[in-house]
């Protein structure tokens, strides 16, 4: 089993399927590990706790969900235990078998994303150019940081920094 060619068939694989999420991605990655665990030996007994804790799902009924939608997409086959002494068993597939190597003719020429010479903020469109442009331009959004800003006291206390401190008097 190659680990990067398997990875890379995968996340080929789940660029193309809309109906996954972050959180299943998350427990194909937590149930990979357990079968790199098994030398990538099929079926491997699982635990849901641990399932669970790895991939920080923290719901039964999410984790059960996704487990599920796993199997019906075709990205492993599970087979439920229902006895909470005994492991359920899930089989993970080869998506390294359907990765074959381009040759130079086959590439892409062009990328998928091009470099912009200057800043979205810096052209003025009117929404109709921006709708026509939107598919082949990568947009830069400007952002502050504003975390990071001192607050008041921080600002009065750094002014008697190197200085004596000063005794006030009582009227």
């Amino acid at each position: 089993m190659n680990y990067i060619k398997h990875l890379t068939g995968f996340f080929e694989k789940v660029s193309n399927d809309r109906q996954l999420n972050p959180t299943h991605i998350s427990l194909y990655m937590s149930l990979f590990q357990f079968w790199n665990y098994n030398r990538f030996k099929n079926p491997i007994s699982i635990s849901r706790d641990e399932i669970m804790r790895i991939s920080k799902i923290s719901s039964k009924a999410t984790y059960h969900k996704c487990l599920k939608a796993l199997h019906t997409q075709g990205y492993i086959k599970y087979e439920p235990s229902y006895n909470p002494f005994k492991g359920s068993h899930v089989f993970l597939f080869n998506f390294s078998e359907n990765l074959k190597p381009l040759s130079k003719s086959e590439k892409p020429a062009t990328t998928i994303f091009e470099p912009v010479d200057e800043q979205v903020v810096n052209k003025i469109q009117t929404g109709d150019e921006t709708a026509a442009r939107q598919d082949n331009e990568q947009v830069l959004v400007p952002s502050i940081n504003n975390t990071n800003n001192t607050n008041y006291s921080n600002n009065q206390n750094s002014s008697n920094l190197g200085e004596p401190e000063k005794k006030l008097k009582k009227i």
